[in-house]
């Protein structure tokens, strides 16, 4: 069979013919169930919303979105006492030689349940100090089995690295929480209590 110029206009016609119906029912389909199913889809967005708010208020595997809006896992530690009262803390925490070295030099402020997890690899008895800081701190060290071996209360801010003095622990210790100052008497915190990591 051979193909004349004018079999082969009403061959590419149909075909963009076909083509134009197919792209149509396409759109209208598009539309069709974006206006059937927009609702529905807003209602799975807001029930995962709120299953997000209520992982956070529990606590246990609390999530938060980030700058990006990327969902990253909330890290958080629990002071125990020996009657059982407990004080929840959400924490950064500083497991790297520059993260400790930063820790929370120059924020502005910190919340009133927040604070930094210091990780250390093993025993150490090394010295905190405060350059840089805009604002005062309990510094909590525990050991490694998670109890406090010593507290600095309100350790103050140096206004420069030369006038800024080591703040030593009275033991060894594995990891430090720093939280605002005052947290431990407002909380009746004291040696001898008890630290869990949740995270």
């Amino acid at each position: 069979m051979r193909f004349g110029p004018g079999l082969w206009y009403d061959l590419c016609m149909n075909g963009q013919l076909r083509l134009l119906l197919i792209l149509g029912g396409l759109v209208l389909l598009f539309l069709f169930l974006q206006d059937k199913l927009g609702s529905k889809m807003l209602s799975i967005e807001q029930r995962d919303s709120e299953v997000l708010k209520e992982e956070k208020s529990d606590g246990v595997n609390a999530v938060e979105s980030s700058e990006n809006g990327d969902i990253e896992k909330k890290e958080y530690i629990e002071i125990s006492n020996p009657n059982g009262k407990t004080v929840k803390v959400n924490v950064e925490v500083a497991d790297t030689v520059l993260k400790k070295m930063n820790g929370l030099s120059k924020r502005e402020f910190l919340g009133d349940y927040d604070g930094m997890w210091f990780v250390n690899t093993e025993d150490t008895q090394n010295p905190f100090w405060m350059p840089d800081m805009n604002f005062p701190l309990d510094i909590i060290f525990v050991d490694s089995k998670g109890f406090i071996v010593d507290i600095i209360a309100s350790a103050q801010p140096c206004a420069t690295i030369e006038n800024c003095p080591n703040l030593y622990p009275k033991e060894k210790y594995r990891f430090v929480l720093e939280v605002n100052a005052e947290f431990c008497k407002l909380h009746e915190i004291e040696i001898g209590h008890s630290i869990k990591q949740y995270f």
